[in-house]
């Protein structure tokens, strides 16, 4: 299930730095027997801290973090403690066209599909507990350069939807990106395959075949599509 929220007022994630929530003795022996299991299965697994999505405040355009262990994320298939991975999404626009991706069979989820993006969980700051619009755009300049290995150049940028996929644990910020046209393209390993499509023919292939497709991107296509025409 995904829900998508507009929003049209961004200023900062807020985060804090309290420690998380404590699993009681048998649910934390489940979440590391999980974990083990996951890392045999795929040598890239590593945990650190990451993000939790708490709320998002529309009048003061405020998200409110928490930090926890990506173990704890990662492994929700099997056991799920209640918590949302805070992420950013790219919709990299070049004119009238969308970046688009067709994730690895290596990922973790929905692999073999089509998304917007790059996308990826945002970091937390070594140093202080909030992050601005800047900070936010530094995130999403950080995920095109390592997903399709090029520096965007922006023109503009502007934060137009937070988008919960309720299946996997995720919150996204999805972050228009507008920039001038890139040298050239060197996905990494997280993506099989790219295009570029206008919002009117992405749109459509979510309409046709939505099963190509992760459910965010079909969300947040449908509401670019009404919202950029």
């Amino acid at each position: 299930m995904v829900t998508l929220k507009p929003i049209n007022h961004f200023t900062s994630i807020q985060i804090d730095r309290s420690p998380a929530p404590a699993l009681d003795e048998q649910a934390e022996a489940r979440v590391d027997a999980a974990w083990q299991d996951l890392c045999a299965q795929n040598l890239r697994y590593f945990n650190g801290d990451m993000l939790v999505f708490d709320r998002y405040d529309a009048p003061s355009g405020v998200v409110t973090t928490h930090v926890d262990e990506y173990k704890r994320h990662a492994v929700r298939d099997t056991i799920d403690v209640g918590i949302s991975l805070l992420a950013v999404t790219v919709v990299v626009m070049l004119d009238d066209r969308v970046l688009i991706g067709k994730r690895s069979t290596q990922s973790h989820r929905y692999g073999g599909l089509w998304e917007l993006g790059p996308s990826g969980g945002i970091d937390v700051p070594d140093r202080g507990d909030t992050i601005d619009r800047e900070g936010l755009l530094a995130e999403a300049v950080r995920e095109v350069e390592e997903e399709a290995g090029f520096v965007p150049e922006v023109v503009r940028h502007d934060v137009v939807a937070l988008i919960h996929d309720h299946l996997v644990g995720s919150t996204d910020l999805a972050v228009v990106m507008e920039i001038k046209a890139p040298q050239s393209l060197h996905i990494n390993w997280e993506y099989d395959d790219t295009r570029w499509l206008n919002l009117g023919e992405l749109a459509a292939w979510c309409a046709q075949r939505p099963d190509e497709i992760i459910p965010t991107t079909v969300a947040l296509a449908r509401f670019l599509h009404q919202t950029h025409p």
